[in-house]
């Protein structure tokens, strides 16, 4: 069977990465004005019309900034669009679509790290309380595989400054990207943790940006009306466990 794979929110940055690389064999990229997530009828059309086989759920509003400026519109986009999407696929009949949705970091406390898939979820901000609801909703669907993770694209550093004192388990997006294909190839089911080792904000970005200026999480959470992680690194072993040496 030929394996298609529909990538929806294509344009955000884990998307266009996917896009640019071409990391999966006959992908596809739509527009959200050829398929918008708020539209089931968009949804069902174009997986019908492409016999897609694989769906990977990229779109959701991230930034955490306007998620809390623009609460009605996170919750349409993180919450109202994964309810179309899971309503869409319960009804297609005669086969079952892979879905990977990407979630976050951010459905757990973020305070002490070290959060395993079975750490207590109580996210510290609007964007995390979404991302929490939309993760419910996609467990009520069986063939899925839930992500929480966060990852950056090392040619879109655009900040100057950086923590010391603030933590997480942040991947490179190509290198995310490379345990999506191992998940998706193995065909794992359920919520995992996708990660790296535990690094500073400071010591993770400034292998890519020279100029990089050190900082505390203080100077940064004072600028802001909303909570921001202290330390949200993730315990992995499961990903570790499930993955072996030779798909590293």
């Amino acid at each position: 069977m030929k394996i298609k794979t529909l990538v929806i929110g294509g344009s955000g940055n884990l998307g266009s990465s996917l896009k640019k690389n071409n990391f999966f064999k006959n992908q596809f990229f739509p527009s959200s004005r050829v398929v918008n997530i708020l539209k089931k009828k968009d949804i069902t059309k174009y997986i019908q019309k492409h016999e897609i086989n694989i769906i990977i759920n990229c779109a959701a509003l991230a930034r955490m900034k306007e998620c809390e400026l623009k609460k009605d519109k996170a919750f349409r986009i993180n919450v109202v669009g994964s309810q179309n999407l899971i309503d869409v696929l319960k009804k297609i009949k005669g086969r079952s679509i892979k879905l990977v949705h990407i979630s976050s970091d951010a459905v757990y406390p973020s305070q002490r790290g070290n959060y395993s898939e079975k750490s207590k979820i109580k996210p510290y901000n609007y964007y995390g309380k979404t991302k929490v609801l939309a993760e419910k909703l996609v467990r009520k669907y069986a063939n899925h595989t839930i992500i929480r993770t966060r990852f950056f694209n090392k040619k879109r550093i655009k900040f100057n400054t950086a923590a010391t004192d603030s933590y997480s388990s942040s991947l490179e997006v190509n290198k995310l990207i490379h345990y999506i294909k191992i998940l998706i190839k193995k065909d794992f089911i359920g919520t995992i943790n996708v990660g790296g080792k535990k690094i500073s904000d400071f010591d993770l970005y400034k292998k890519y940006k020279n100029n990089l200026k050190k900082c505390l999480l203080y100077d940064i959470q004072k600028q802001l009306n909303f909570k921001i992680s202290r330390n949200a690194s993730m315990n992995c072993k499961l990903l570790n466990k499930f993955i072996i040496k030779k798909d590293v």
